[in-house]
């Protein structure tokens, strides 16, 4: 596997860690869990490219930007999501993004699919359907969040893979809580819920953490290599959502 591969499946794997999390904190807002996990975020990256000598806004701020925007809000739309519905009906609905990313990228990059990429991606997409199981039905609303949290999530891969020739990763992911703490604060205010105990504060903590792992991952992952031949490994993430959702939330 090329390299790519491997940091995508390391992404994909350690975002599914991620959602075990916000589901476990399904008490706090998910305005409140954004919010936390993008102050920590900052943190990391503002420290790490002050040590690389890195400019920390960056070249291309309008597409970084964007990239900040459609994170941000795909994230906080798929955490409301994971919290309203169970793992996996939330995973099916977000594992629309690979196809959502290479159709985006056709359109806007001029990256071209093949006809069997087409194929298996959708045959993909129907085994991650089939797979979530007998689940119970889900309000409209919920389905339509999830759908919106994919379109966004694959403007958000779209720009990476734009910035890939102009960027250093850690500035495409600074980006994310750059717009993610003022966008996502005044709700996190309004909603505010006190964590409970040091089992929240680990929780938030890992969150911040294993998301800052999972972005680098993933940005390496799109820079290095056109959507369209990666994407398809984002579904190694159900392997690891359908175990969370069996063993730990039943």
């Amino acid at each position: 596997m090329s390299r790519a591969v491997i940091y995508l499946i390391l992404a994909t794997s350690l975002f599914s860690l991620i959602n075990v999390g916000v589901k476990t904190l399904a008490h706090l807002p998910a305005s409140e869990i954004v919010f936390f996990r993008g102050l920590l975020a900052f943190a990391i990256c503002f420290v790490l490219l002050k040590r690389k000598k890195v400019p920390v806004l960056g070249n291309n701020k309008k597409v970084l930007l964007l990239r900040g925007f459609f994170g941000t809000v795909a994230l906080f739309s798929l955490f409301i999501c994971i919290q309203k519905v169970s793992l996996a009906v939330s995973m099916t609905l977000i594992n629309l993004t690979p196809i959502l990313t290479v159709v985006i990228a056709h359109i806007v990059l001029k990256e071209k699919a093949k006809k069997s990429q087409w194929l298996f991606l959708l045959v993909s997409f129907v085994g991650v359907y089939l797979i979530r199981g007998g689940v119970e039905p889900v309000p409209l609303v919920w389905i339509l969040l999830g759908l919106f949290a994919a379109l966004m999530a694959s403007g958000a891969y779209t720009c990476v893979r734009h910035l890939r020739l102009t960027e250093d990763p850690l500035v495409v992911i600074l980006y994310f809580p750059l717009v993610t703490v003022p966008f996502v604060g005044p709700f996190a205010a309004f909603e505010w819920v006190p964590p409970q105990g040091y089992h929240d504060w680990l929780w938030l903590a890992g969150i911040g953490i294993l998301t800052q792992l999972a972005q680098y991952f993933m940005t390496l992952a799109y820079q290095m290599e056109k959507a369209a031949k990666i994407m398809i490994f984002n579904y190694t993430g159900l392997f690891w959502g359908v175990i969370f959702g069996y063993l730990i939330f039943d």
